[in-house]
């Protein structure tokens, strides 16, 4: 088969282009040792240095065709077409008509094109693994041994296109041909679990990369930090790894490991190997914890956990919870909030499995089963608790963004004021839940936030009103506010142990509003007393503008004045003699031409002639 019916064939199929793809790489299978013995007989040429940026190419094409948007296939068949093209252009085709072998040899090399070759070789290999990778979704055996095919051959082309820079190009080219190629040696014994030779050959890119940037001009320096930013994650990963294998990683450590690889594996510049490798070893990591985790205490009683997947999800809450913990700063509110998601995931998760169960258990017939349905049902109530006492604290972070105006658009009282009904009806459904309701000392505390909530809810009604000028309003809603406040504290000092968004400091700062907004809506309501309201102050400017006194207008005429009071003797009604104005003249035509014209006489046109039966028969046309 010729090289150009392989490279037209290329993009309709995976097989065809393998074959392909063979077929180039065994025509160079002896090709270093046919470059060492020619240069040992022949003379070196005198060939200028080569440059090419590798990098640049490389991302450029990426981002041009495909990968931006993850479509390892489609920049797969751009890279077949490329080499299509350089071949044609290069005349570095492997016979036409039938196939002659056409090594890429270091004398052959007399154009920076001529080092592509390799290169989209490689990423040719590269995208189709990562094509393989992202398809087999199971774990088959076969596509994985496809994929690490793939790699091998991404890795070959990539060392065989730093040993042509580091004889034809530049110190540039070659530093970024020696990175390129540790890249892919190191992803292909990344995706083989070879810690020790993947760490090596990514620490060798990223010190490569780092140098590079050091030393070069600020439209190169972005892609050289792009590829220690993406390589940076794998150093971590295999270290974490050999650690692991040598006994060296505490409990501290292992523990941890799960925060730490979550976040790896939602870094963007994270690789898909690398992604799916932290993917495994997450979850690992997490059924590793949860086998300690067998039971949860409920009220004084003890809950055992049979679910695996139950023990994972509530496992992973716990560890969002410390984070949220832990979150301090400037930008904390909006990391808190993206905690909160994920934090309402894993409650929802764990509800979605109890549920499961118990349709699972409610189908037997058994003394055990009706135990074990009975701790699942107050496993279910247990994590409803949870999710409802963080919904609340998730209303109330939400509330102190509003109210201290961190958004773009400034909040309004109503906008409070739902927040609050929020609260209190999630407060509402916790004092409903089964097993929580018995209790007096949880009971006491839900009444107490419920009160705090209501009093925050009716100063922001307050607000509201007064935002409007109705004083009388919102100063009975001030003093509402006040009795509900009053109630809570006599609730929080009954139930001290209550969350700290409802403590006696918000209070007591809840207490210094009241205080004010009630001093301001008195003064407000007295100067509408003394000056009247706003329509009674229109009232009045409209009347001053009448003047009520007697103005020198008496010479005007009263049809002139009408919005004036002003007594005269003798009064002038109206302006006499009238003024004259001018008129637009509006011309008249008259048509008395038309009762002058005679018309002519046609009444001879109407007489019929007499004419036989075939006549008027033709004539009728």
């Amino acid at each position: 088969m010729s090289e150009a019916a392989v490279e037209e064939a290329a993009p309709s199929g995976a097989a065809v282009e393998e074959m392909e793809v063979d077929a180039f790489e065994e025509a160079d299978e002896g090709e270093e040792a046919g470059e060492e013995e020619g240069e040992e007989e022949e003379e070196d040429e005198d060939l200028p240095e080569l440059s090419l940026d590798i990098f640049d190419v490389i991302k450029s094409a990426q981002a041009q065709h495909g990968l931006r948007h993850g479509d390892h296939a489609r920049y797969r068949q751009y890279c077949s077409r490329r080499l299509h093209r350089l071949r044609k252009g290069l005349k570095f085709t492997h016979g036409k008509g039938r196939y002659v072998k056409r090594p890429l040899e270091q004398k052959a090399v007399r154009d920076s094109r001529h080092l592509m070759l390799p290169l989209f070789c490689a990423e040719r290999a590269w995208s189709f693994a990562m094509q393989i990778k992202r398809e087999n979704t199971q774990q088959e055996p076969r596509p994985h041994f496809h994929l690490l095919s793939r790699l091998a051959k991404a890795a070959q082309w990539s060392a065989k296109l730093a040993a042509l820079c580091a004889k034809r190009g530049d110190q540039r080219t070659e530093l970024e041909a020696n990175a390129y190629a540790a890249f892919m040696s190191g992803n292909m014994h990344l995706e083989r679990e070879h810690w020790g030779p993947a760490l090596s050959a990514f620490k060798r890119c990223a010190t490569i990369s780092s140098e590079l940037c050091r030393v070069s001009m600020a439209e190169q320096v972005h892609l050289y930090r792009q590829m220690v930013a993406e390589v940076e994650p794998s150093v971590r990963f295999c270290a974490y790894n050999l650690r692991r294998l040598n006994g060296e990683v505490e409990g501290a450590e292992e523990a941890t490991l799960g925060v730490e690889v979550e976040g790896l594996a939602g870094d963007e510049a994270t690789s898909d190997i690398l992604r799916s490798k932290l993917e495994h070893v997450l979850q690992e990591t997490r059924a590793k914890q949860a086998k300690d985790l067998n039971e949860i205490e409920l009220l004084g009683e003890r809950i055992p956990i049979k679910s695996d997947k139950t023990r994972v999800c509530i496992l992973q809450s716990r560890q969002l919870l410390i984070e949220l913990a832990n979150e301090t700063g400037e930008t904390a509110s909006e990391q808190q909030m993206g905690l909160y998601d994920k934090l309402f995931v894993a409650f929802n998760d764990a509800l979605e499995s109890v549920r499961a169960d118990l349709r699972a258990t409610s189908k037997e017939h058994s003394a055990k089963a009706g135990v074990a349905e009975g701790h699942l049902q107050k496993l279910q109530v247990y994590l409803q608790w949870q999710k409802l006492h963080h919904t609340v604290r998730r209303t109330l972070l939400l509330v102190e963004r509003h109210r201290g105006g961190s958004g773009k658009k400034r909040s309004s009282p109503e906008d409070l004021v739902r927040l609050y009904d929020s609260i209190i009806a999630t407060l509402a459904e916790m004092s409903q839940l089964e097993h929580y309701k018995e209790d007096e000392q949880l009971m006491g505390q839900v009444a107490a936030r419920t009160a705090c909530a209501k009093a925050y809810r009716c100063y922001y009604v307050g607000e509201s009103y007064g935002a409007v000028e109705k004083w009388r309003e919102a100063q009975a809603l001030y003093a509402r506010a006040a009795v509900l406040m009053g109630d809570g504290v006599q609730l929080l000092d009954e139930y001290a142990d209550v969350d700290e968004g409802e403590s006696k400091a918000a209070l007591e700062a809840l207490d210094r509003l009241i205080e004010g907004a009630k001093a301001r809506a008195t003064a407000h309501a007295v100067l509408v007393a003394l000056d009247g309201s706003e329509a009674v102050t229109e009232a009045s400017r409209d009347m001053t503008k009448m003047g009520l006194t007697q103005t020198a207008v008496a010479n005007v005429p009263l049809l002139q004045r009408l919005d004036h009071f002003a007594a005269a003797d003798p009064d002038n009604l109206i302006a006499f003699p009238p003024t004259l104005e001018t008129v637009p003249c509006k011309p008249l035509l008259f048509d008395i031409a038309r009762n002058q014209i005679q018309f002519p006489d046609l009444s001879s046109r109407l007489k019929s002639s007499k004419r036989s039966t075939w006549g008027s028969w033709f004539s009728r046309g």
